[in-house]
């Protein structure tokens, strides 16, 4: 009999064979059928969370932007604000509170919060820590100190960012709040912290929590789960390793590493979110899903292949019992930005938004 803590050992062993994988599905995992229609409803959940990661603007959210947005069935918005340090070594946290651009300030996120709730959207608070001077192209992943000095003084400086955050959250009534994003190293190396960061959140805020993990060596590798609400992976996970695939074959790409998710789902007795998943409109888009647009050389856009990657992705979860929904990567409050011919992660204004959509808003017939 597999208990708890065997199976955890078992998952971070499978976690680092699961990059290796890539598109290949072991034998004994079953790969879901894909479906040509949307019947039955694609999604197992009746409150599935479907969401997009909005982007704060410079300027106060225009009067139709949330109708245009919900216009696609969206029904929830990560709304992201950020924290800065120097560097990865850095062990202090610079507040944004009256940031530019404003969308990221905190009266943007109020705005727009009360805009989304007046339409009947719902609102994840997803704070992020920006590194604006990285040393050796490092990033918040790798956050760490060699002295628990430096390691307290920047948890402490990290408390005081997050509950500023939750006390805005509670005050807006906001329905989720990610405790953090992508803090890897700092995750794994310090659980305690975190765990008793949440409880102390839940003391002021009366809300969901999750943690945004990232998708290698991240979500699989930390038991912070047990004091949250849902498992939260930002899911760039390598899906082929050539350009062109169908939607077949990027579903069958999804396999080994939804099958881990659901052993992780399965242990914790927690529902995943995917916190942030996105696709660019290039070929290969779904071989390295993280690369950065301004960091790529070369690259073709193909439309094609960004729809394609939606239409697997949702054929992919929409089934699954333990699976609560997704916030699609990224979505701006003024579409005109997205062009076709930019290569960018926004399905907005190409046939990625229309896949969106039609997921989004399907009504089984006779409803």
């Amino acid at each position: 009999m597999w208990n708890k803590y065997s199976l955890l050992v078992v998952l971070v062993i499978t976690g680092f064979m699961g990059i290796m994988l890539m598109g290949a599905s072991p034998p004994d995992s079953p790969v879901i059928p894909p479906r040509s229609d949307l019947t039955p409803p694609p999604f197992a959940l009746d409150n599935f969370i479907k969401g997009v990661s909005w982007v704060g603007g410079r300027r106060e959210v225009p009067d139709d932007a949330v109708p245009n947005t919900k216009a696609h069935g969206v029904e929830w918005m990560a709304l992201t604000p950020f924290g800065w340090m120097e560097n990865q070594f850095s062990n202090s946290i610079r507040m944004n509170r009256r940031a530019r651009p404003w969308g990221e300030a905190d009266v943007g996120l109020q705005v727009t919060t009360q805009k989304a709730h007046a339409q009947g959207l719902k609102i994840m608070l997803k704070p992020h820590i920006w590194i604006s001077r990285p040393i050796d192209n490092g990033w918040r992943g790798e956050i760490g100190f060699l002295t628990e000095e430096d390691w307290q003084t920047w948890e402490s400086s990290y408390r005081t960012f997050i509950l500023h955050y939750a006390r805005l959250a509670e005050e807006e009534g906001i329905e989720i709040l990610c405790l953090a994003t992508e803090l890897t190293k700092a995750v794994q190396m310090r659980p305690e912290f975190w765990k008793s960061l949440a409880r102390e959140i839940r003391s002021l805020y009366s809300g969901e929590i999750t943690y945004a993990a990232n998708w290698y060596q991240d979500y699989d590798l930390t038991d912070i789960w047990t004091e949250l609400d849902y498992i939260g992976v930002n899911a760039y996970f390598p899906l082929t390793q050539a350009a062109n695939p169908s939607v077949e074959e990027i579903v069958e790409g999804w396999q080994p590493h939804l099958e881990r998710i659901g052993h992780l789902s399965e242990l914790y007795d927690k529902p995943v979110l995917f916190t942030e998943i996105g696709y660019k409109n290039t070929r290969m888009t779904t071989v390295k899903p993280w690369e950065w647009p301004r960091r790529m050389e070369g690259a073709i856009l193909d439309e094609a292949e960004q729809a394609n990657a939606y239409e697997a992705l949702f054929r992919s979860v929409g089934a699954l019992s333990w699976f609560r929904g997704v916030f699609i990567w990224d979505w701006y409050p003024n579409p005109d930005r997205m062009s076709a011919d930019r290569i960018t992660f926004s399905p907005q204004n190409k046939k990625g938004a229309e896949v969106l959509r039609k997921w989004y808003t399907f009504v089984e017939k006779g409803n």
